[in-house]
């Protein structure tokens, strides 16, 4: 853990500013290439992609599921992937994805987390944190399911939120697996009928 004294950055161990700094440059790298290539996150190129990796398919789209967060494609072109890739078998793609989802947003929790981002606003800001804390204990909950519904917003945001306020993780992932639970069904759903048609 962090000393309370220091301040700012400079009191943070060097291993979580290396991982922050491999984070952010590696998000910003990222954003980069998919603002000047937009066709990397065309679901069918995806698709071809991992076709072409054989038996390893399914081992595929599970390990881009998990790390989605880290290479930032958004989870409904994972869904829509899975979809198009086992078109017969829409209740596996679900049980796939959601799971995917779950473990994305737990890595992330995770992840900032172990940055120690938490001890920073708390030196920061700690009459703010506590309140919010509390606010996330009493009903984090419904504010994570709520978050993870809407689809007009990345869960990632609600999922770095509880990862620095140390909400209780399996709340959290409930929450998570609730709110995401009908986008997911959404999305299978959706693109079988469309494939079917």
């Amino acid at each position: 853990m962090l000393s309370g004294n220091g301040a700012g950055l400079s009191s943070v161990p060097r291993i979580r500013l290396i991982a922050l700094g491999v984070w952010v440059v590696l998000v910003a790298g990222l954003s980069l290439l998919y603002a000047l290539q937009p066709e990397l996150l065309d679901p069918e190129r995806v698709v071809a992609a991992l076709r072409a990796s054989g038996q390893s398919v399914l081992l595929g789209c599970v390990v881009l599921s998990i790390l989605r967060p880290f290479t930032l494609l958004p989870s409904s072109v994972l869904i829509i992937v899975l979809t198009l890739l086992f078109p017969d078998q829409s209740w596996f793609v679900m049980v796939i994805s959601l799971g995917g989802v779950v473990l994305s947003a737990l890595l992330i929790y995770y992840f900032f987390e172990f940055l120690g981002l938490g001890d920073f606003f708390e030196r920061k800001h700690a009459r703010q944190v506590r309140w919010l804390e509390r606010q996330m204990n009493q009903k984090g909950f419904w504010i994570v399911v709520g978050w993870s519904m809407f689809p007009f917003v990345p869960t990632d945001a609600i999922c770095y939120v509880a990862g620095t306020l140390r909400m209780p993780v399996g709340k959290f992932a409930a929450g998570v697996a609730l709110g995401e639970l009908p986008i997911v069904a959404f999305y299978v759903f959706a693109t079988g009928s469309f494939l079917a048609a």
